[in-house]
């Protein structure tokens, strides 16, 4: 499995430092798409200068839709600019404001010279283990596989977080049980509060009538 994932690696490391010795342009392909969307988008915002690079940025058709956008230190409150690294179409309304090209703020491991980078180095082929050179050496060998002693476990070991338990977790059941006394969640028949237990009639007691009136 190892081998096939090492020629795997070896072929598309080879066939990516070609493709990226063809490319003529700057930004990746699939950036590229995605921020000549993102253009196309920014037709349907309007700009609001505030300061040097900070704007406010509105739908023209829906007036509650705003955005604020900061150039100089590449934020947007819609988060996409920071979560992507591309430029959302609320920035680059911003950026058509100021004449600035937004490929300009694509970051560098979006680029051609990072894509090269990657790929620079080389997985240089391995002969077969038959060709392998003999060392006087003892044979590398893996540990021994120490039983120990008891049952083994077959579930996990949980984490911390998990063995706490609230109010919002289920039973096993689909719902949290109560009480048949109190019909309170938390406690079960044997430990319900005495002020509950009292409201109840003992075994020898009988439960107590309401006296009746006489009809004269």
């Amino acid at each position: 499995m190892l081998e096939e994932i090492r020629v795997f690696l070896m072929k598309r490391w080879a066939t990516n430092r070609i493709k990226s010795s063809n490319m003529d342009f700057d930004i990746c392909p699939k950036i590229r798409k995605r921020l000549t969307k993102e253009s196309n988008l920014s037709k349907n915002w309007i700009p609001s200068w505030s300061a040097e690079k900070i704007f406010e940025v509105r739908h023209y058709a829906q007036i509650t839709n705003k955005f604020a956008v900061n150039l100089d230190i590449q934020d947007c409150t819609c988060r996409k600019w920071l979560l992507t690294g591309i430029p959302c179409c609320h920035a680059i309304t911003a950026m058509k404001f100021l004449n600035l090209d937004p490929e300009n703020y694509v970051p560098i491991w979006f680029r051609r010279s990072m894509y090269e980078e990657a790929y620079a180095s080389i997985i240089f082929p391995v002969n077969d283990h038959l060709l392998w050179e003999r060392t006087p050496y003892v044979d590398v060998l893996p540990p021994f596989n120490r039983k120990l002693p008891g049952r083994p476990k077959k579930k996990r070991r949980l984490e911390q977080w998990e063995l706490r338990r609230d109010e919002t977790q289920m039973t096993k059941g689909g719902h949290r049980k109560k009480c048949s006394i109190g019909r309170q969640v938390g406690h079960k028949r044997n430990k319900c509060p005495p002020q509950h237990q009292a409201d109840l009639p003992g075994p020898s007691q009988p439960p107590t009538q309401q006296p009746t009136e006489e009809i004269t």
